[in-house]
């Protein structure tokens, strides 16, 4: 049942959301980072793409890896930022868009800061690329992420994946979607979608292990979740109010 939106809005997360999206969500992220920090899973999928590369990082410089994934990619979400700071501008004249002002603002501020964050404590970050090791051709020891010391660091700098992470805050679309959309999970799709192909194609680069883009993966969608909280989305203007049985 989704109530009529001329009435007070009034939500408030309760225990299905809460559940929904931070329990289950943490639980899975936090098992899955647990067993990549203890097996050598890690190892073995960068074993696969260098064997599949004809034992060299063939994709490290490769046009659709780099031109299409790493360098397009990131101008197609300046785009996008830039799309959405337009409708932002646009929403103060016209009432459709100024409706949905707060939730753009939200959006805009989460794809700004999710992978600001995530590329900035990259500075501390000791961990190597795949491409440095010496299984690889380089000239580092493999270990597990936190067998490092983080601090300022001068080399590293791979963990966790910054690339991964500006498709990963796409994310944030579906929280910006979770009172305007009848099926808000849909808007899940973008960020998955996006962020996968930019993991994938860093991991073919031998840029990152699987373990640095799960990483953050999870850092953007809790990181999206807080923010989304922080914006107090049962005040935007235009919002629907859904009950328990209508959230998720």
């Amino acid at each position: 049942m989704i109530p009529n939106p001329a009435q007070p809005r009034s939500w408030r997360p309760d225990k299905r959301f809460w559940m929904s999206h931070l329990a289950l969500p943490f639980f899975a992220a936090a098992t899955l980072l647990v067993l990549l920090e203890l097996t050598s899973v890690d190892l073995w999928l960068a074993d696969r793409w260098f064997a599949l590369e004809g034992g060299a990082w063939a994709w490290r410089d490769h046009w659709l890896a780099y031109d299409v994934i790493h360098h397009h990619g990131k101008q197609m979400l300046i785009a996008f930022g830039l799309a959405l700071l337009v409708s932002i501008a646009l929403s103060f004249r016209f009432d459709r868009l100024r409706e949905r002002r707060m939730a753009l603002i939200y959006l805009l501020t989460s794809m700004a800061l999710l992978p600001a964050c995530i590329a900035s404590s990259k500075r501390f970050s000791p961990v190597p690329c795949p491409w440095d090791l010496i299984p690889y051709g380089g000239e580092s020891v493999y270990r597990h992420n936190f067998e490092y010391t983080f601090g300022v660091a001068q080399s590293g700098h791979c963990f966790p994946a910054g690339h991964a992470s500006g498709g990963f805050a796409l994310l944030a679309i579906y929280f910006a979607a979770f009172f305007y959309a009848r099926r808000p999970a849909l808007f899940l799709l973008p960020g998955l979608i996006v962020g996968t192909v930019f993991a994938l194609g860093q991991q073919a680069r031998g840029a990152h292990f699987l373990s640095h883009d799960l990483w953050s993966l999870s850092l953007c969608w809790f990181g999206a979740l807080g923010l989304f909280l922080l914006f107090h989305p049962g005040r935007w203007p235009g919002s629907v109010v859904r009950d328990a049985s209508a959230q998720g």
